[in-house]
C-alpha cells in the first residue's frame, strides 16, 4: 500500500523524524510522521501495528456487516479514472526537457503505472531529470549509484549527485552524504564533512541525522567543531536565498 500526501495527492512521501513535543507519549505508538518532498505538507499514518489492530476488529464484525446488508443492491461501482490524458501530457513535457516530467515519467515506466515496465527507459529519464536539475531525480541517481541498484556501482559518480542534491537543500541527500564521508565509502573519510552534512539533515528533521552528528562531536577538536559549523551556516544559507526543497 502507498502512502499519499492528503494536500496535493503525491506518492512521493516519506517518514519525518519525530520532533522533541512528539516523542514524551506513552504507550504504543498507533501513527507515524510523514512529509510530503512535493508540498511540503507534514502528516501523520496510521502505523502497521494500529492497522493490525484494527484488522482483528475487522473481521470480528465483517460476517454480520455482510449479512446485514446482503439484500441491499449495491451502488453500482465508479468506472475507474483513465490516466491517459495525464500520461499523455507527461510524455510530451518530458520530451520537451521539463525536469519534473522527465522524473514523473521515470516513476511511470518504472513502475508500469499506465505504460508497460521499462527499466531502461526509467533509468534513462531519471538520469535526463537529473542532469537538467530535478534535485529529487538527483537524489535518486546518486543513490542508485552508490548501492550498485539496477546500474554499475560508480562512487565518484554518486558522490556527485548526491552533492548536488544535497548543495540545494535535500536533506536526505544530506544525510546520505554525511554517511559516505563518515565511513569513507567512495570518498575520502572526513569527520568534519560528515559532521557538516549531517548538522544540515538535522536541522531538517531528516531521522537519525542529530544521533550520527552528536556522536561525531568525540571524534572531532573544538576548532573542528567550529569550522564545521561555520560551513553548514554558510551553506545553509546559501540553500535558503534559491529557496526551502521540503
Amino acid at each position: 500500500m502507498f502512502t499519499k500526501c492528503p494536500a496535493c495527492g503525491s506518492l512521493n512521501v516519506r517518514r519525518s523524524q519525530l520532533r522533541a513535543s512528539e516523542e514524551g507519549a506513552r504507550g504504543p505508538r498507533l501513527r507515524s510522521p510523514y512529509r510530503c518532498r512535493d508540498c511540503g505538507e507534514r502528516f501523520w499514518v496510521i502505523s502497521r501495528r494500529a492497522n493490525y489492530a484494527l484488522g482483528f476488529v475487522t473481521i470480528a464484525v465483517i460476517a454480520g456487516v455482510v449479512a446485514w446488508n446482503v439484500s441491499s443492491s449495491p451502488p453500482p461501482p465508479r468506472p475507474a479514472p483513465t490516466a491517459e490524458g495525464g500520461l499523455a501530457e507527461i510524455i510530451k513535457r518530458a520530451e520537451s526537457a521539463d525536469p519534473g516530467a522527465e522524473y514523473k515519467l521515470a516513476h511511470v515506466y518504472a513502475g508500469g503505472s499506465g505504460i508497460e515496465t521499462d527499466k531502461r527507459q526509467a533509468q534513462a529519464w531519471l538520469e535526463r531529470a537529473a542532469e537538467h536539475g530535478n534535485v529529487e531525480a538527483q537524489y535518486e541517481l546518486g543513490n542508485e549509484l552508490r548501492d550498485g541498484a539496477g546500474v554499475i556501482q560508480d562512487y565518484d559518480q554518486a558522490a556527485r549527485w548526491l552533492t548536488l542534491a544535497a548543495s540545494r537543500g535535500h536533506g536526505d541527500a544530506q544525510y546520505a552524504l554525511g554517511q559516505m564521508y563518515h565511513t569513507g565509502v567512495g570518498v575520502p573519510a572526513d569527520n568534519v564533512k560528515a559532521y557538516v552534512w549531517f548538522n544540515l539533515a538535522a536541522a531538517q528533521d531528516v531521522a537519525g541525522a542529530t544521533l550520527q552528528r552528536d556522536a561525531l562531536l568525540r571524534a572531532l577538536s573544538p576548532e573542528q567543531v567550529r569550522e564545521a559549523q561555520m560551513q553548514a551556516r554558510q551553506l545553509s544559507q546559501t540553500t535558503s536565498k534559491s529557496g526551502s526543497l521540503r
